[in-house]
């Protein structure tokens, strides 16, 4: 079988969640974990969220077919520079922050625009954190695609791994 290797920078609740619902819906899906807090990509691999955790954003998110900025946003301008250079070209990237502006500026500063479809999963909890993450968080719930300007082929990759994710719908909005 082969897999598809998807990078999370980010494992609290909305990254955690995605990753254990591509667990639970996909056997052919591999997760690549980074996140700040060691006891979370300790967690992570221990209940098998994530098959490799990573101490830092490095050349191991090359081999990514889809990569999650799941961090906070503050955080997006960080982490884009870092993966700037050791992003394949073949990978797609999105995020499921709910502000785009400051994202959408760093993606094109940093030339990944060709690479970026932003992303808002509507769902959420009103607690934080990779213990509160569940597989089913997504279950029927909207996806939402904002400014997509990838080629409508690759659009439609992305919207087809998301459904066969639990999601109930993919939608196109603007900012």
């Amino acid at each position: 079988m082969s897999y598809i290797t998807c990078g999370f920078i980010g494992l609290g609740l909305i990254g955690g969640s995605i990753a254990k619902a591509l667990k639970a819906f996909r056997r052919d899906v591999r997760i690549l974990a980074f996140d700040t807090n060691k006891e979370t990509l300790a967690l992570a691999l221990k209940e098998g969220i994530a098959d490799e955790a990573v101490s830092s954003i490095n050349e191991r998110f090359s081999a990514c077919d889809y990569l999650f900025l799941c961090a906070p946003v503050s955080n997006n301008d960080k982490n884009l520079t870092a993966i700037k250079e050791i992003l394949s070209p073949d990978c797609i990237l999105t995020d499921v922050g709910s502000v785009k502006s400051t994202t959408f500026r760093c993606v094109e500063e940093t030339g990944l625009s060709p690479y970026f479809i932003g992303g808002h999963p509507m769902a959420g909890r009103e607690l934080s954190g990779i213990d509160n993450s569940r597989a089913d968080l997504f279950d029927g719930a909207s996806m939402i695609f904002v400014n997509v300007n990838a080629d409508e082929s690759v659009f439609g990759r992305v919207k087809e791994f998301f459904l066969s994710a639990g999601f109930g719908r993919a939608e196109v909005t603007t900012a």
